[in-house]
């Protein structure tokens, strides 16, 4: 039980990256955090390495500024080769319009944090995919994903004046949220981190989920919505919890149900993306995804874009399935 708890402690140390991107935290120097103030402090947490505790590393991520990443230069070509031939190898799409206005909101994976080609993580690759492999005249994608966003955070931008006049005019809309939500929830409960209290934290998030779809359908009622689910980062290092795939898999359980009760709504699921996925796949934080990641993601979009795209009536479901997408871009490579 003790090995359990302190492998969760790390688990959270890593969760804690999600919002604030801040990682290895003996590369960065920031002022320790003074817990005197504090009328109810918890109990002296273990130390790490680098000597400062994991409840001075949670309560110091926000403040933390990534450092700039020094990634080899020759897996930066394999990942631009792979990620070219993702865009010249998807299939071609007849889209029916002459123009096109998509808005993609959320979290970092729209803001494509990990991306350090500064290309905007799966948006830009997918922008690249329908440019390159249509006749459409224009397409303009808004990017609105925010670092950190969580679902109360997402309803709050979503009275932005600039966000709410993108929405009305766009003719698609592409969701990523609530891997932050689980951020907080870990956070919230740093001295006690049990399942339990992630399943008592569902029903919230269901509601605040139906209300950003809301909100969203008050501002556009004919552009269909993709929600793109949440994926476990953490299986490689701690494949030996399964909570945290189960964690995963309610978050994404949610996702479904709230689509389910929506009209001209879909998910689009990208957990099995990254089971098995080694580093080669993810920025140097180890949570979120690179370029090579992205393009993953957004080849995984596109499949269900397409029909949507192409005017079918049974738009958002995906033409077909692959089995497995690390085998087709290891032949990529």
């Amino acid at each position: 039980m003790i090995q359990k708890i302190l492998t969760l402690i790390g688990v959270l140390l890593f969760i804690s990256l999600l919002a604030s991107g801040g990682w290895l935290v003996n590369r960065v120097s920031s002022p320790p955090v003074d817990l005197s103030s504090s009328d109810s402090a918890p109990p002296a947490p273990e130390q790490t390495e680098t000597g400062a505790s994991y409840t001075e590393i949670v309560k110091q991520a926000d403040d933390i500024t990534p450092a700039a990443e020094e990634t080899d230069p020759s897996l930066n070509r394999d990942i631009q080769t792979v990620v070219a031939s993702v865009v010249e190898n998807a299939r071609d799409l007849f889209i029916q319009k002459e123009s096109l206005h998509m808005v993609a909101i959320g979290d970092s994976l729209t803001q494509g944090v990990g991306d350090n080609t500064d290309n905007g993580g799966y948006v830009g690759i997918l922008e690249e995919m329908i440019e390159s492999n249509s006749a459409i005249g224009s397409l303009e994608i808004k990017n609105h994903g925010k670092r950190g966003n969580r679902t109360d955070q997402l309803l709050q931008r979503l009275e932005d004046p600039d966000i709410v006049r993108d929405i009305e005019n766009t003719d698609l809309i592409l969701v990523t949220i609530g891997a932050n939500d689980i951020m907080k929830v870990a956070k919230a409960n740093f001295t006690d981190l049990t399942y339990d209290k992630f399943q008592g934290e569902t029903d919230h998030y269901q509601k605040r989920l139906d209300l950003v779809f809301e909100r969203l359908r008050e501002l556009n009622e004919d552009a269909p919505i993709y929600l793109i689910g949440v994926f476990n980062p953490f299986n490689t290092y701690f494949s030996e919890i399964p909570e945290l795939d189960q964690i995963v898999q309610d978050w994404n359980t949610i996702g479904r149900d709230t689509i389910e009760s929506e009209d001209n709504a879909y998910f689009i699921p990208i957990q099995d993306l990254f089971v098995g996925a080694d580093e080669t796949y993810f920025a140097e934080d180890n949570f979120h995804p690179n370029q090579r990641g992205y393009a993953l993601i957004a080849d995984r979009v596109y499949d269900y874009l397409e029909t949507e795209l192409e005017g079918n009536e049974e738009g958002g479901l995906p033409s077909e399935e692959r089995e497995n997408p690390h085998e087709e871009l290891a032949e990529q490579d």
